[in-house]
């Protein structure tokens, strides 16, 4: 969330940051496997971020924020993926490349 902050210049109330045409929510995710290393397996990771189009309109505004994200959560060593209607549109297709290399 801290790394969120800085990169979209916003603020955190609780899980979610509310951005003039974006929502960002920041949840833990009930299916993580515990202490287990889901390894690739990104439906258990412990985190999920979640971007939510505040507007009709923001969706270019979305899919550039996604990729923002990615890519600064990629340099921080994070291994992240995109699942959303657009991701083949995003860097490494989401990201889902990146873990087939």
């Amino acid at each position: 969330m801290a790394m969120l902050t800085t990169l979209l210049n916003g603020k955190f109330t609780r899980r979610s940051m509310f951005l003039a045409s974006l929502v960002v929510d920041v949840r833990r995710n009930s299916d993580a496997a515990g202490t287990a290393d889901p390894g690739d397996d990104f439906v258990r990771w412990p985190v999920w971020v979640e971007l939510e189009a505040a507007a009709e309109d923001s969706e270019r505004v979305m899919g550039v924020t996604a990729a923002k994200v990615l890519q600064a959560l990629w340099d921080v060593g994070c291994s992240a993926v995109a699942a959303c209607d657009f991701e083949d549109e995003l860097p490494w297709s989401g990201g889902i490349l990146r873990i087939r290399r």
